[in-house]
């Protein structure tokens, strides 16, 4: 059985560790910093076996350098644009935007996929585990998903952030996204002004947590005001206006 732990981060990020029960072995995704997610392998008493990257910046692979110094025969993943940007890479997923591609790997059983998802960066990729006994899938969106928002657009256009989020609201309702920072409760005073008359916005900010993923895919169809924008230049006056706003 595979597990999975969100381990806080820095100021507000999310790193994940995944771990099978019965072997111990763990994998990471977007370790951005390496002491926390050293205390958490110790404390599991497993194995590190591997380390996925969303996307090359530092708050998502911090840390990967020293864990894997630390750790031995760790394979690293990310999109094979990002070559050259994320530490340690040695597996070059070449996923394409519109597909998502079989690794040819497994966690527990589980298959790993991964989709090209340009828009927060040029190199953004998406994995999914591809659930088993009937559990959802699980996929881990980096900085282009987040709880009813999406990130910034440092070197993707609005028109590959459209179309990333809509490739991932397209998944069954029922799958888990796991993001990568927790921005969940501003995101939603955003949404609020931008859809006032959105009830299950007001809802979902009315029963938040404190720590807010996984959220799916259901409740970003219908709370999240970028992956709701009817056209590529909605979205773009949309992330304008949540770069400007300060609520």
């Amino acid at each position: 059985m595979l597990t999975i732990e969100p381990v806080p981060c820095l100021r507000d990020n999310y790193a994940y560790l995944l771990r099978d029960a019965q072997s111990g072995e763990i994998w990471l995704v977007d370790p951005s910093e390496a002491e926390p997610l050293a205390r958490a392998i110790a404390a599991s008493g497993g194995r590190l076996r591997a380390i996925l990257a969303t996307h090359h910046h530092h708050d998502h692979v911090g840390g990967i350098d020293e864990l894997v110094r630390g750790h031995g025969d760790v394979w690293v993943a990310g999109h094979a644009s990002d070559r050259g940007r994320i530490p340690e890479q040695s597996v070059f997923v070449d996923a394409a935007t519109d597909e998502w591609q079989d690794t040819g790997r497994e966690l527990v059983g589980r298959k790993l996929l991964g989709l090209h998802i340009p828009g927060h960066t040029r190199g953004a990729i998406a994995w999914r585990l591809v659930g088993s006994g009937g559990e959802p899938d699980d996929v881990f969106t980096g900085d282009t998903l987040f709880a009813a928002g999406c990130g910034r657009l440092f070197e993707g256009t609005p028109a590959q952030m459209h179309a990333s989020l809509q490739q991932l609201a397209a998944l069954p309702p029922a799958t888990r996204l796991w993001f990568g920072h927790e921005y969940t409760a501003a995101n939603l005073r955003f949404a609020a002004v931008v859809e006032p008359d959105n009830r299950a916005i007001a809802e979902r900010a009315a029963r938040l947590s404190g720590r807010t993923t996984p959220t799916t895919v259901a409740d970003e169809r219908a709370t999240n005001p970028f992956v709701r924008a009817g056209s590529v230049e909605e979205l773009a006056a949309r992330r304008r206006a949540k770069d400007e706003y300060r609520g």
